[in-house]
C-alpha cells in the first residue's frame, strides 16, 4: 500500500517526505530536506524517480560532540554541500563547510573567521556564503576555484542592512551571481560574483507580510506563497495561503491549488514552482504560467 501511495504521490507531480523534516529546499532537479535528532542532523535527497538518499551529517565530522546544518545548497553537479556549526569536546564551536557525494560520503573545510549564516551554489563546486567574516565583508567564496575573488559585500554602507536583516535568504538564479532578499526590510541585492558589482533596490511589496510567507526566484521573477487574505492583523493556524508573482504588485497564479499556513515554496526551475506541503508531507509540482 505504501508503495502505490508512493507512486500515485509521483504521477500527481509530488514527492513524498518518508520522515518529519525542519527544513526544504528544490535545487537542479532534487528536493533535499533536512531531518534526524538534534545534535546529529541528516541529509534527506529526493527525486521524482529515484529512491531517496539519507546523509548522516556527523558522519563526517566523528569528532564532533555535536553538529547543526544551519543552511544547505545543492549544485549543478550532483554534489551537496552543508553549512555546519560543530561542537567539540573541551573546545570552541566552529563552522564547517561539508561536501558530500551521492553516496552520502563527505569532507569538511574549517570556515575559520568566515561567521557564514546561509549558502548559495552557483555553479558546480563554487560556493558562497553569507555572514562575517574577513576584510569586513559579508559574502564569501567557501568552495571553489583558487584563483579569482574571495569576498564581496562590505558590511557597512549600503549593506550593512543586510548584516542586521532578521530574515534574509540568499539564491544563486545563474552562474557567476547571487541574490539577496529582505523581506522585513524591503530590499532585494543582486551581486556579480566576478566583478563585485552589488545592486541593492526598495521592495515595498515585501514589508508587512506575515513571517509565515516564503520567497523563490525563477529566473528573473519573484514568487512568494501568501496567505490568500492579508487584510487581517492575527492570522489563523488554519490560514489559506496560495501561490503569487510579484509583477508591480503580488498577483496570484495557479488559483485552483491552496496550501495550510507552514508551506513554503522549496524552489522553483524548469517552468514549475515546488512547493513543501508540510501538512501532506510531500513537495508538490505546480506549473507556471510564461513569464
Amino acid at each position: 500500500m505504501a508503495a502505490w501511495l508512493a507512486l500515485a504521490a509521483w504521477l500527481s507531480g509530488a514527492i513524498p517526505i518518508p520522515e518529519p523534516a525542519s527544513a526544504l529546499k528544490w535545487q537542479h532537479g532534487r528536493a533535499v530536506a533536512l531531518t534526524g535528532r538534534p545534535g546529529s542532523p541528516a541529509l534527506l535527497v529526493l527525486a521524482e524517480s529515484a529512491a531517496p538518499v539519507r546523509i548522516d551529517v556527523r558522519r563526517a565530522l566523528p569528532a564532533a560532540r555535536q553538529a547543526e546544518v544551519l543552511d544547505f545548497a545543492a549544485d549543478a553537479g550532483g554534489a551537496l554541500h552543508a553549512l555546519v556549526l560543530a561542537s567539540f569536546p573541551l573546545g570552541r564551536d566552529r563552522r564547517f563547510l561539508c561536501r558530500f557525494e551521492g553516496s552520502g560520503d563527505g569532507r569538511c573545510e574549517d570556515l575559520e573567521e568566515r561567521r557564514c549564516r546561509l549558502l548559495a551554489a552557483d555553479a558546480p563546486d563554487s560556493v558562497w556564503c553569507f555572514g562575517p567574516g574577513p576584510a569586513g565583508m559579508l559574502l564569501h567564496r567557501a568552495a571553489g576555484p583558487r584563483t579569482g575573488p574571495r569576498f564581496w559585500l562590505p558590511a557597512e554602507g549600503p549593506f550593512r542592512v543586510l548584516r542586521d536583516a532578521a530574515r534574509l535568504s540568499l539564491a544563486a538564479p545563474a552562474p557567476g551571481r547571487v541574490r539577496l532578499l529582505a523581506p522585513e526590510d524591503g530590499l532585494l541585492a543582486d551581486v556579480d560574483l566576478a566583478s563585485g558589482d552589488a545592486q541593492i533596490r526598495p521592495m515595498p511589496q515585501l514589508r508587512s507580510l506575515p513571517g509565515a510567507s516564503s520567497f523563490a526566484f525563477a529566473g528573473e521573477r519573484i514568487l512568494g506563497l501568501l496567505p490568500l487574505d492579508r487584510s487581517r492583523r492575527q492570522e489563523r493556524l488554519d490560514e489559506p495561503y496560495g501561490l503569487f508573482e510579484l509583477r508591480g504588485a503580488w498577483r496570484r497564479i495557479a488559483p485552483q491549488h491552496h496550501w495550510l499556513r507552514g508551506a513554503r515554496i522549496a524552489g522553483a526551475e524548469d517552468g514549475a514552482a515546488w512547493i513543501w506541503n508540510r501538512h501532506a508531507r510531500r513537495v508538490e509540482r505546480i506549473p507556471l504560467p510564461p513569464p
